[in-house]
This record gives C-alpha cells, structure tokens and sequence, in this order.
C-alpha cells in the first residue's frame, strides 16, 4: 500500500471569473493580469512546500489555457501532464454567460430554482461531469503502488466533483475560490483507494 499526497489546485483568476460568467470546458482562456498576480505569490508557498517532495513530486494539469498557464507559474519548469477529463463541465446553453446575461431565460431560473441540480441545456448532467472528473483524478494518481506527491492544477468544478465523489457530501460544499483547494494524504493499492483525509486552503495559506 502506498502514501500519497495530492494537492487539488484551482486556477487563477481569468477575466470570465472577475466577469462571473459561467465559462466552462467550452471557454479556453487565459489568465488575468490579478490571475497571474495570484498565481505568483501562491507559488512561494507552494513551492517551498513542494519544494520537500523532490523527485516524487508530479505535476498534473486540465488542458485548458488557465489551468496550464497557472501550473508553469506555481511549479519551477514543470512536466505537466495533461488531463482531459479534468476540463471543467460544460455549460451548454449558460456558456460564457453572466448572471445578467441569463436574467430573465425560463431555463435558467428553472435551474437557479432547483438548487442547481438540473442539467445545463445542452451541457453536461452533474453525475456526468462528476463520473468524468473522477475518473481524470484516478489517471492523475498514476501508480497505485508508487509513494509521491501529485499537484493536480484544475477547475472550480473539478474539484467540487472530485470531493463530492470522494466523501459523499453535497456537492457545493466544496466551493472554492481562485488558487485555493484542498489537500490529501491517501493511501492507495491495485484495489483503489482505501483511506484518505484532507483539509481546504485558500490562495494565501497552506493550512
């Protein structure tokens, strides 16, 4: 049985996140200038603690722009994988819409009435989204037999999937903000996972 540590880290801030849009796997953009900002001064945190891991640390990433971007600024000339399951959902007809763009649409308030646990007309069903992004999670784990540490740069959504599958909670309880995420210290054989814990940071503290 093997320990590893897996860092879920959400991107830094695009304009589509300073904008509130709901800019998912259909939206490939950059980060912002704050974006970037954040992202650098995550990276010395980051990197004094990843700094430990040596040799064992592995660097995993969504293909999208933000989540790449973010990886080669917090890591020191990193190899990223990159993941496609890992994406962000995809929002169908609420693509890279705001709130204010949306007012008004029946599908979208009949979506806001539900607590968000309709479908997105055209995009991914929920239990689609978080088959997906577990399934991209267990790819980032690699050998179930190797002890390392795995920095897995993502989205929002990702992460909120990924908990959500782990632990069984609400969903939205995982929320998390730009550069923030949650740690874990697994322990993982041929058979999967067979414990873990972990414990949320923001985009300033490690926790």
């Amino acid at each position: 049985m093997a320990h590893k540590t897996v860092w879920l880290i959400r991107h830094g801030q695009t304009l589509g996140n300073e904008q509130k849009r709901y800019n998912g796997r259909g939206t490939d953009e950059p980060l912002s200038e704050e974006g970037i900002r954040q992202a650098r001064l995550a990276g010395k945190w980051i990197g004094q603690i990843m700094a430990s891991a040596g040799a064992s640390l592995r660097v995993c990433a969504s293909p999208l722009k933000r989540a790449v971007q973010t990886a080669d600024l917090l890591f020191a000339n990193p190899k990223i994988r990159q993941i496609e399951d890992l994406e962000e959902m995809d929002f169908g007809a609420f693509e890279g819409k705001s709130y204010e763009d949306l007012s008004g649409n029946p599908a979208y308030q009949a979506w806001i009435d539900s607590g968000g646990t309709l479908s997105f007309p055209g995009g991914e069903t929920k239990e689609e989204f978080t088959r997906r992004c577990y399934r991209g999670f267990l790819t980032a784990l690699g050998d179930p037999d190797r002890e390392e540490t795995v920095a897995v740069v993502c989205h929002g959504g990702t992460i909120m999937a990924v908990m959500h599958a782990l632990t069984g909670k609400d969903y939205y309880e995982f929320m998390t903000c730009n550069l923030g995420g949650y740690c874990l210290e697994t322990e993982t054989d041929d058979e999967g996972i067979h414990s873990f814990t972990y414990h949320g940071f923001d985009s300033g503290d490690p926790g």
